[in-house]
């Protein structure tokens, strides 16, 4: 989605950029900076997302890091080892 599309998203469900970087704790510049594409980061990303109900990919389809799949870490990776322990044995 072009930058404009993704704001008008954004507005369509009545908030503004300013109320989700505040939601996010980072200032608008970075919330802007990945709107338009000059900055990248998944966490905001996904969150505008998630906000406009559209998956990840489509909203930003020109960055390949955001289609990748998101690492796991902690609990849920030791739950993806014991899947894969469970899926080797068999």
């Amino acid at each position: 989605m072009k930058s404009q599309e993704i704001k008008q998203a954004i507005k369509a469900k009545g908030y503004t950029l300013s109320m989700l970087a505040d939601a996010l704790e980072v200032n608008l510049a970075t919330v802007s900076g990945v709107v338009c594409g000059h900055t990248q980061s998944r966490r905001i990303a996904e969150a505008i997302a998630k906000l406009i109900e559209k998956p990840i990919h489509v909203v930003f389809p020109d960055v390949d890091s955001y289609a990748q799949p998101k690492l796991l870490k902690g609990a849920s990776r030791q739950q993806g080892v014991n899947e894969l322990k469970q899926l080797l044995a068999s």
